[in-house]
């Protein structure tokens, strides 16, 4: 069964999602699905990129750039989790690459940014002449621009490990930590409870199987 098909399309579209512009990055990290992944080759991510207004239309993307962007999308993954509590106990593999975010360190020395001061307000941009390692480095400056703003500890990472979807926590509390509590947040009540009863100790009164 496909689970992502039924999987988050979650709580936060009730409320919106991140505000612009950190909702690219969430729509980034989210081209990754259980059932494909929207950059999986250069031409998706050229088109990913240029609809968002990133990139020109008639950029050519090549395999090194697309694998790059997907580092950095799991890179980012990565960091939105450590906005979230830890992750609960699942039989599911996790869906973070433990290397993913020590790899984002390696790859930002190579998309520089600098504060460019012709523009009011004053922004981070691309140092980077290459459409696609400029288009990149934006998505960087994002993150950054989050940082400042007070709104990047709100996008986090769905606490189930097979799922790491990424969503915006719009809750007064900054406490939400599902993707989607009708889906992620009950199948993680339903094995904690399964766990519970399953290692309690028998008493007098319960049948023992002989």
């Amino acid at each position: 069964m496909n689970e992502r098909a039924t999987e988050p399309v979650p709580d936060n579209l009730a409320t919106g999602t991140a505000p612009m512009p950190l909702r690219v990055i969430e729509e980034f990290i989210n081209t990754r699905r259980r059932d494909g992944d929207e950059i999986a080759t250069p031409q998706q991510l050229a088109t990913w990129l240029h609809a968002r207004g990133l990139m020109p239309a008639d950029t050519v993307v090549n395999d090194e750039q697309r694998d790059r962007a997907e580092r950095i999308r799991e890179g980012l993954r990565a960091l939105i989790a450590e906005n979230n509590t830890e992750p609960v106990s699942s039989p599911r593999p996790d869906g973070l690459n433990p290397a993913a975010r020590a790899e984002l360190v390696d790859l930002t020395r190579d998309f520089p940014l600098m504060l460019d001061v012709t523009v009011s307000p004053p922004r981070l941009v691309a140092r980077a002449r290459m459409p696609v390692e400029a288009a990149l480095a934006r998505l960087l400056a994002v993150v950054a621009e989050a940082v400042a703003e007070g709104t990047w500890t709100r996008l986090k990472a769905c606490r189930e490990p097979s799922c790491r979807w990424a969503y915006y926590d719009h809750s007064r509390n900054r406490r939400r930590t599902w993707c989607s509590m009708d889906i992620c947040g009950n199948r993680a009540k339903a094995r904690a409870s399964h766990h519970r009863k399953s290692t309690a100790p028998l008493t007098a009164d319960q049948p023992t199987n002989r």
